[in-house]
This record gives structure tokens, C-alpha cells and sequence, in this order.
């Protein structure tokens, strides 16, 4: 496509101060997406793509297009599009949103059109720092859920497939977003959700995992346990189906344990290693006979720091035990 001189010029101008821009905003907003686990990219206009946008009228101000460099922040869920944009707007000064309002919307209730926030910023610099000639200009910023970003990366070519126009493959494109914006909705409410009559059931193995985690915390001290506590409970009932004991038996073989080590647990192993030696010394019959089924699929670690009975010596080959051996034994 042939592009005049004039808009060739306008573009070049523009893209020498937004490349650099970029190049700011890129160095302030892919820490943030780090620290939080978000998503970040940005990019700058091509030339035939600002061509385009202008020709199409909508551009106010042809020496300044707003969305000439933008760029998009990428939560986890609904829930966290408040929380970035107050962090958005304590770093830039926005000057407009779109859509204006949270609680207003101009979608019919039978149409999915793009509408995901966006904000339209322009950079400020840090006094305490020397100018970087960037004060006042203008940029984007999309702020959209994974599900919303999976949604425009996988149906881009239904809905703006450049050299094609098809109303079936753009209905499905908008079907699709209808379903993924019903599961943003669940996800966001899925508090009040779990609480309704059709999911509020119990379930035995749920209720075991809920019932480990919450002897873990009776137990130790938030900073001896992981976050992933699910994890450690799943990994604790490995060890109790072994051992062939219950919830009530587990907490009373931790004190045996506590007792046993003369009235404290031991820290210098974790609290699934600690829950192991308990049940090594406490059970060790039901453990014995467990340790050498070939049928069973749980298996334990043990560790060098960990204090085991002598029938589970060094050298003894048990089929379910997984050994992590001393660092210098193993360098040796």
C-alpha cells in the first residue's frame, strides 16, 4: 500500500520518542508483572498500521496518536484488575478510561464486544532524576485476565484476519469470549458459588487434606510451614496410608514424637520429615510391612538429618524409601 510522504514523516517524528518510551515504560511495568505474576508486552505502531488508523478519521490529534506505543498488564483473574490499576495509577498520570466506570457498561446483554479496561496514561518524570524529554506523552495500557488474553490471542485471525471477512468465524470468535467471560464470573465469585446448595457437598478426601492442614498449623509455626500447605497434606497422607492411621492417631504419635525429643520437634528437618520419623518410631510394625510391599504405590523420603530407628538402617534396601543421602557422603 502506498503511504503519502506526509504521514511517512508524521510516523517517523512520533516513532523516535516512542521507541524510547517504550523503552521506560517496558523498564517500570515488567517488574511489577514479575513481583505480582502477571503477564506484560507492549509494542509500537508499524508504519502501515498508523496509516490505517488515520485513514479511518478516528485519530483527534495525528501528531500525537495515543496508542501509538501501548502496551498490556496481564491478572490472574477479575479480582486483581482494582489492585493493578491503582498500582498503574500511582507510577503515570492517566488521563482517560475506558470504559469510563466499572459499575456502567454500553453492551447489550446479548453482545460480547471488546471492551476490556483500558487506560490512557502519559509518563511523568521522577524529579529526583534528570529529564527524560518523555513529560506529557501519551500512551496505552490494556489491563486484561489471562482468560481475556488467551481469548484475543487464539480467535485474533476469526476476528481480524486481514485479507477476509467472515461473520461465521467471528460468531464463533464472540461465542467463545461469551463462555470465557461466564467462567471470569464463576472464578470471581466462586466463594459465593462453593456456598450454594448444588456445591455445598462434603467430600472424604477433601475433608482429610483440610483436616492435615489444619493439625499442621496447630503444630508448627507459620514460618516452619510452606505456602503450598495442600501440597505438604497430600504429602503427609502418603505417609499415614503407609502407616495405616487416622487423623486423631497422627496428632497423638506428634506429641509421642515431641515427647520422645524431649519436649520440642525437631527443626532442622521439615514438618512432613518430623511427621515421617513420628511415624517410623511410633508405627513401626504397620510401617515395617509397608515399606516392603511391592503392591503398595505410596513411598517416603528420608534424609541424612533425619533420626530413624535402627531398623531402617543406612544400608537396608526398602522397596517404598526414597533416600537423599548426606551432601558430603554424595560428593564423596
Amino acid at each position: 500500500m502506498k503511504i503519502p510522504a506526509s504521514i511517512r514523516r508524521l510516523y517517523a517524528d512520533q516513532r523516535r520518542i516512542n521507541d524510547k518510551l517504550a523503552k521506560e515504560v517496558d523498564g517500570t511495568l515488567r517488574p511489577l508483572a514479575s513481583r505480582n505474576n502477571w503477564h506484560y508486552e507492549s509494542r509500537v505502531k508499524h508504519e502501515l498500521s498508523v496509516a490505517l488508523k488515520l485513514e479511518s478519521g478516528r485519530i483527534k490529534d495525528p501528531e500525537a496518536i495515543e496508542d501509538f506505543f501501548a502496551c498490556t498488564l496481564v491478572v490472574r483473574n477479575l479480582g486483581e484488575i482494582d489492585a493493578a490499576e491503582k498500582q498503574l495509577r500511582s507510577m503515570f498520570t492517566v488521563l482517560e478510561r475506558r470504559p469510563r466506570r466499572t459499575d456502567q457498561t454500553h453492551k447489550d446483554p446479548n453482545a460480547f464486544p471488546f471492551d476490556d479496561v483500558r487506560l490512557y496514561a502519559s509518563w511523568s518524570d521522577d524529579p529526583t532524576l534528570p529529564p527524560t524529554g518523555l513529560q506529557g506523552v501519551k500512551f496505552e495500557i490494556q489491563l486484561k485476565t489471562f482468560l481475556q488474553h488467551a481469548w484475543a490471542i487464539a480467535t485474533h485471525d476469526l476476528v481480524y484476519k486481514t485479507d477476509d471477512v467472515s461473520w461465521s468465524r467471528q460468531r464463533i470468535a464472540y461465542q467463545i469470549k461469551a463462555m470465557l467471560e461466564h467462567a471470569e464470573v464463576s472464578i470471581q465469585e466462586a466463594d459465593q458459588l462453593a456456598g450454594t446448595s448444588t456445591l455445598s457437598k462434603t467430600h472424604r478426601d477433601t475433608d482429610e487434606i483440610k483436616g492435615i492442614i489444619a493439625l499442621m498449623k496447630e503444630v508448627w509455626e507459620p514460618d516452619l510451614l510452606p505456602t503450598d500447605l495442600r501440597r505438604l497434606a497430600e504429602n503427609v497422607r502418603s505417609a499415614m496410608r503407609l502407616a495405616d492411621v487416622k487423623l486423631p492417631k497422627l496428632k497423638a504419635r506428634i506429641e509421642d514424637e515431641r515427647v520422645r525429643q524431649k519436649g520440642v520437634l525437631p527443626t532442622n528437618i521439615s514438618p512432613y520429615s518430623a511427621i515421617v520419623q513420628a511415624l517410623l518410631w511410633g508405627e513401626h510394625a504397620k510401617m515395617r510391612e509397608a515399606l516392603n510391599d511391592t503392591k503398595r504405590r505410596e513411598k517416603i523420603l528420608v534424609t541424612a538429618e533425619m533420626d530413624l530407628p535402627e531398623w531402617l538402617g543406612p544400608e537396608a534396601d526398602w522397596v517404598n524409601v526414597v533416600r537423599v543421602k548426606d551432601a558430603d557422603v554424595t560428593q564423596a
